[in-house]
């Protein structure tokens, strides 16, 4: 896997594949627009890169480097407008046809208008002081970088107790590590932004809330409280909506590293800021698996997909589709019920169905969360189904091995297929929770819990009893005398493959 730090580095400050055109690419109106007037940095560009860039690319930001000024887009000129050209930056990747239904509110792609300001500047000559500058007194201002917070600085941080070391080479466990809070009373959280401190190894972080009351440690299946992954990490709340944090909560960070090459430590921190009160909505999180994927070897489209009927009227906020390297395409779609209305009060027509989210190119290195201008409601008795296709050709640069079967597992070399919506209840009721189509992960979660006695993240030769004992050499691929959680998903795959397909 590329590390997301890398991956932007090379977009801007290496050279990217593409064609020499420039604005012969766009349509005659877009040029005429463009070239009316030569276009400035103040009036014309600035605008757009605080629009689409400078939440990353800024200074202490998550990008590389800067591009708050008209020197930071000069020192890099070429290779933005080719980035910008070819589409990839800034990154998106839901399609969203003139005739959509449903819409994004962080949608970070240029419109061909923008494209065209945006390659008319950084093309308009070959030496830098031809490029009109306006008023740059006028510019927009950066944003303020008191702070490394996205979210503004948080009402409480609470960190790893300590670092967790990195190797340098080969795979590591997951890691789980307990934090309390400490908090005396509920805290509604309208803010929370994760922040690993060595993200070039980490390939997630999930962060679970443990009220202290719960039974389940970690419940996948119902959603997480916070997370970080490529190209994401923080949330921001309008006033009208939080996530509740019982008091005397723990939170639990499941932590998942791919050495790199340099042995490192990390030392992961959640920001949090608190609402003032409680919120109209409670904002919850679910996932939709594919636990029983399985993907055949040199096959570089085939189809996954699975479904779950809602349990309440619900109003769906976001999506974040996971899948790993392999991963080609994703697609949510929603089946109306017979009872179910529109928001004119009408009756739909029984098992109407309708796209909420199309990405036909998936790129595992950019696993952003889709936020929807306006939330979707949807009737008890819905069906939401997720679709996707995988590529496990040799054609996929990224395939760690095209020869392979593949199924379910926690290693970038294994798959994975979720769809996790953020989502409201809009009149009470159950909310969305485990099922059938996510036993297979919860058996086994519950399964290589029970035999990890010392709760290390492994299961030693010592553990788990004769039945563990009796496999224990079989189970452990590395021959490291530990079983991963990795290795126990596939241990248990192959040996009962009717039932995990």
């Amino acid at each position: 896997m590329l590390a997301f730090v890398s991956l932007v580095f090379l977009l801007f400050a290496a050279p990217v594949r593409g064609n020499d055109a420039s604005l012969d690419d766009l349509t005659a109106s877009d040029r005429v627009t463009a070239t009316r007037e030569q276009p400035d940095y103040t009036n014309d560009v600035a605008p757009i890169i605080a629009r689409a860039c400078t939440q990353c690319h800024r200074v202490d930001g998550v990008a590389p480097f800067s591009l708050q000024s008209a020197d930071d887009l000069l020192k890099r000129s070429r290779n933005i407008a080719r980035a910008v050209r070819d589409g990839l930056m800034p990154p998106w990747f839901a399609s969203t046809p003139s005739d959509a239904r449903h819409r994004f509110k962080n949608d970070a792609s240029l419109s061909a208008q923008d494209k065209a300001t945006l390659l008319a500047w950084l093309e308009s000559s070959d030496h830098p002081s031809a490029r009109a500058s306006g008023d740059v007194v006028a510019a927009p201002l950066a944003p303020i970088t008191r702070s490394a917070w996205r979210i503004g600085e948080p009402d409480a941080i609470l960190e790893l107790p300590e670092a967790i070391e990195i190797k340098a080479e080969g795979t590591m466990p997951y890691v789980n590590v307990r934090v309390a809070t400490n908090f005396e009373s509920d805290k509604w959280i309208r803010a929370w932004e994760v922040i690993p401190s060595a993200r070039e190894v980490v390939h997630h972080v999930l962060v679970f809330a443990v009220a202290p009351d719960a039974k389940n440690t970690m419940d996948v299946s119902s959603g997480f409280f916070a997370a970080f992954v490529p190209g994401g990490g923080m949330r921001q709340y309008d006033n009208t909506r939080a996530k509740l944090l019982p008091k005397g909560s723990t939170l639990v960070f499941q932590l998942h590293y791919t050495p790199n090459g340099r042995a490192t430590s990390d030392r992961t921190k959640i920001g949090l800021v608190f609402a003032e009160s409680a919120p109209q909505y409670e904002v919850r999180t679910a996932g939709i698996f594919d636990a029983k994927l399985d993907i055949p070897p040199n096959n570089a489209s085939h189809e996954e997909g699975t479904s779950i009927t809602v349990p309440a009227d619900i109003r769906i906020l976001s999506w974040m589709p996971h899948m790993h390297t392999r991963g080609k395409s994703f697609r949510a779609s929603m089946t109306h019920p017979s009872s179910s209305t529109d928001d004119g009060g009408v009756v739909s027509e029984t098992g109407r169905s309708e796209i909420l989210l199309d990405i036909p190119r998936y790129d595992f290195d950019w696993q952003l969360s889709y936020d929807y201008e306006t939330p979707v409601d949807v009737a008890k008795g819905a069906t939401l189904t997720i679709d996707a296709t995988f590529d496990n050709s040799a054609d996929n640069a990224e395939n760690p091995d095209p020869t392979q079967r593949v199924r379910w597992g926690q290693q970038t070399t294994d798959e994975m297929l979720i769809g996790y919506l953020e989502y409201e209840l809009r009149d009470g009721g159950a909310p969305i929770g485990g099922g059938r189509v996510r036993d297979v992960v919860a058996d086994r979660a519950r399964q290589f819990a029970a035999f990890d006695e010392d709760g290390d993240g492994a299961i030693e030769r010592n553990e788990g009893g004769p039945a563990v004992r009796r496999s224990f050499d079989a189970a452990d691929a590395d021959h490291d005398d530990r079983v991963t959680r990795a290795e126990f998903d596939l241990f248990v795959s192959r040996s009962n493959p009717a039932k995990n397909r």
